[in-house]
């Protein structure tokens, strides 16, 4: 379209003739314009020729005067993308809504921003173009509109402002939403056909990545050894390191067919009962379990370990991943009579909880109540379906469409009970959710959370973006009709009603459900999520990397069970999994093209999770207790260290023994809410007052200070050279010409593999140095502390902290 251009004499002479009075004859005799030519020499045309050349040029092309502006074509794109965040459905920043055309002309706190017909009197303008700096809009931390764009809105108003009826947005989230990929129905996905030069795929899976790496230009990296396979494979599956025989056993069964002796390994460690406590360890983060309320007095929970051993049963078991949920939220109210289901429901009591007495203001009490439901609410949301709804208690959610009223309503599904310490089924101690009868308790939708405002009452309800056809009093009806076989109803029944919507794929959250766990899953094994945001699928969380491979994925979960072990199986047998994450010099395009290795060209090392880190120390040592479930166990901490005020009820022992009792895998460690274990509070284990999909991985010196100066670790480090020291003939530390041996087995131990020759010859010259220090210090071994010297240090390298 075309533009006006000025020549720039034309420029100068309209600016001067601006500024002439009225009364002076403009001819060309009168010394007043005689004047304006002297000021337009040589100099400054050639200067105005130059600048308005390169403002012509950068000028945008905008449509002619004559060409009308379509609303829903040109303007409400703009709208969307950048004014509905704040000005449309039930969030109107200052008054003003563009979603709506009333509201939008009506205006809001301000001047009314649009005034159809003259775009130079409309605030919009205003605003966005940025001629109030105070009040620019976008605000800052957004990218600013266009030019084009700008001159689009300015076109459309001067052309009267048309916005044809049935042009609306009423909730633009929920608009959004239905375009959404993450809250979609699930969608079948065709595999991408195999290259007839493809010797790399072993997979379905791999079809997928191999297509998004050739489109990059980017190939695989190489694949990994099998002693990097063996180790990978036990951290990965049951975080534990295999043993010099498990090692050459595995390496000679990859040398004759290395997909058999994946695949038969895999399906070995998965039959592991190891398996539940490493896997278990990730949702028990998720369910922010810990054995105390936290808080200030910080009670014990001693039977909270009953919901931990579920978690575990449950993934040993490989109980079907909707039933595991399902049984979470209400397993009281499928099978009554079975312990394992009502101890499942602890997923309801993990949080910190502290009951005040009723010498305590009602407001206080009131408030107190409504923080805990609050934080099931919260870990149901962001826990099972990945979407961030705790905002949602004082107001509609700012980015997706999960309002205020979709949150009360759920907070109206557990209104009707609480955490409980009672007998389980079988007559056993337990700690479970439990409803206080079958009346449902009314609820109601307070605003701002003023629990004193109670004029709106809710009936029950499910989060409205992810239902579809199926009401919430359909699924609680069907849920009292599946009640009946085991006579009157003991609780409202509700939870199950939830249960059942949230696990259904076709009419209610399932398919969110499942794409969040696949991609746990998937996260855990490669250190990144196919989506980073692990806990935040909603308009505001990152994208999937390999959108059709998730979905892919996500639909094979579904149609084979919701079996996790089968998505373990899956994942573990591809070829980019058993990639090398080992760099060369092929890798340098990778790190040019993709350095944040989103496609997955190489595989990432990982570090281990400070649980599985103890756990490594104690299976080298050979001193590990796999004793497993019942109560946990509380681990020796330093008195400083064991310090916290206001504690109520039995106080944290100051002189934990250091035996088999307190040897027993991390997972089934008592874990005091403010009275963290110091080694695990140093590498990122997370606090455990609110879900955790992900854990922060630093990089801080206290670790070094704990591999160099925690108890345990040189406890351990002792074990392990005692341990060496048995495997010789004399059960003695030997001479300098015989310490090669104990340096083979303790790296055998420890990473899996032999050392090199330089290994070896600087180990034993540590070895040497230390013993001669030691004896200076007329130590009563010194050769004894030396040799643990060299153990501790093998704990602190990153070859035994990460795995490969």
């Amino acid at each position: 379209m075309k533009q006006e251009i000025r020549t720039p004499n034309c420029l100068y002479w309209r600016i001067y003739m601006e500024f002439i009075p009225l009364t002076l004859p403009l001819n060309r005799s009168s010394s007043f314009f005689a004047i304006c030519l002297a000021v337009l020499n040589s100099v400054a045309v050639a200067q105005n020729t130059e600048a308005l050349a390169k403002a012509n040029a950068a000028a945008p092309v905008t449509a002619a005067p004559s060409e009308p502006v379509d609303f829903v074509r040109d303007i409400q794109p703009i709208l969307r993308d950048n004014c509905y965040e704040c000005h449309a459905g039930t969030t109107e920043e200052g008054g003003l809504n563009l979603g709506v055309k009333a509201k939008a002309l009506k205006g809001g706190d301000s001047d009314a921003p649009i005034v159809a017909g003259n775009s130079k009197k409309s605030l919009l303008i205003e605003l966005v173009s940025g001629a109030d700096e105070d009040r620019v809009m976008p605000p800052e931390g957004n990218k600013p509109l266009t030019e084009k764009q700008i001159d689009l809105l300015r076109k459309w108003i001067d052309q009267g402002a048309k916005w044809p009826d049935g042009a609306d947005i009423a909730d633009p989230k929920m608009d959004r939403a239905q375009t959404h990929w993450a809250f979609q129905r699930l969608q079948q996905i065709e595999v991408p056909t195999r290259h007839s030069n493809d010797n790399w795929s072993k997979s379905p899976i791999d079809h997928f990545i191999l297509r998004q790496l050739r489109n990059a230009g980017l190939r695989p990296s190489t694949p990994a050894t099998a002693r990097t396979l063996v180790r990978r494979l036990y951290f990965d599956l049951i975080g534990l390191p295999p043993t010099p025989t498990q090692t050459a056993q595995f390496i000679d069964a990859h040398s004759k067919d290395p997909n058999t002796a994946v695949q038969s390994l895999v399906d070995e460690l998965l039959d592991s009962p190891r398996h539940g406590e490493r896997w278990g360890r990730h949702w028990l983060d998720v369910a922010r379990y810990a054995d105390s309320d936290g808080q200030e007095s910080d009670r014990d929970r001693p039977h909270a370990y009953t919901y931990r051993d579920f978690v575990i049963e449950a993934l040993n078991d490989d109980m079907p991943y909707d039933q595991f949920v399902r049984w979470q939220i209400a397993g009281d109210e499928f099978e009554p009579k079975n312990d394992a289901a009502v101890s499942a429901t602890g997923f309801l009591t993990a949080g910190t909880a502290f009951k005040l007495p009723d010498s305590f203001l009602e407001s206080e009490r009131l408030m107190n109540r409504y923080n805990e439901l609050d934080d099931v609410i919260s870990t149901v949301g962001s826990g099972l379906l990945g979407i961030t709804v705790a905002c949602a208690r004082c107001h509609d959610h700012k980015y997706d469409a999960f309002s205020a009223k979709d949150y009360y309503q759920l907070l109206g599904v557990f209104h009707s009970g609480d955490r409980v310490t009672a007998k389980l089924p079988s007559g056993k101690e337990g700690f479970f959710f439990k409803d206080f009868d079958a009346k449902r308790r009314t609820t109601w939708l307070f605003r701002r959370s003023d629990f004193y405002d109670r004029e709106i009452e809710l009936d029950l309800g499910f989060p409205a973006m992810l239902s579809a056809g199926v009401d919430a009093d359909q699924y609680w009806q069907k849920a009292r009709e599946a009640y009946s076989e085991f006579g009157e109803p003991q609780s409202t029944l509700q939870r199950r009603a939830l249960a059942n919507w949230i696990t259904d794929t076709k009419h209610g959250g399932g398919a969110l459900l499942a794409r969040v766990i696949v991609n746990r899953v998937w996260h855990h094994h490669f250190g990144k999520g196919i989506v980073g945001t692990t806990g935040d699928f909603g308009v505001r969380g990152d994208e999937p990397s390999h959108p059709e491979l998730l979905e892919y994925l996500t639909n094979d979960f579904v149609e084979n069970g919701w079996k996790m072990k089968t998505l373990h199986r899956n994942i573990l047998t591809s070829a980019v999994w058993q990639q090398a994450s080992t760099r060369d010099a092929s890798d340098e395009r990778g790190s040019e093209i993709d350095p944040a290795n989103s496609l997955l060209w190489r595989m990432a090392p990982l570090r281990l999770e400070v649980e599985i880190m103890r756990d490594a120390m104690l299976a080298v040592t050979n001193t590990l207790n796999l004793e497993a479930g019942g109560p946990g166990f509380k681990p020796y901490i330093a008195p400083e260290a064991n310090l916290a005020r206001n504690i109520q009820g039995e106080g944290y022992p100051k002189d934990a023994p250091d035996d088999a009792t307190t040897r027993r895998r991390s997972v089934y460690m008592f874990h005091k809410r403010l009275i963290p274990y110091p080694m695990f509070q140093a590498f990122d284990r997370p606090d455990l007052m609110t879900s955790c999909a992900r854990r922060q991985n630093t990089t801080v010196a206290p670790q070094a200070m704990v591999i160099l100066n925690d108890r345990f670790v040189r406890t351990v480090s002792r074990d392990f050279a005692n341990l060496l020291v048995q495997s010789q003939t004399d059960k003695t530390v030997p001479a300098e010409s015989a310490l090669q041996p104990i340096i083979e087995k303790a790296f055998e131990a420890a990473f899996s593999r032999l050392p090199t020759e330089s290994e070896t010859e600087t180990s034993i010259q540590f070895i040497e140095a230390q013993a001669k220090v030691r004896a200076g210090r007329e130590e009563q071994d010194p050769r004894i502390e030396a040799l643990t010297d060299f153990c501790q240090s093998l704990f602190g390298l990153n070859e035994f902290i990460y795995v490969d």
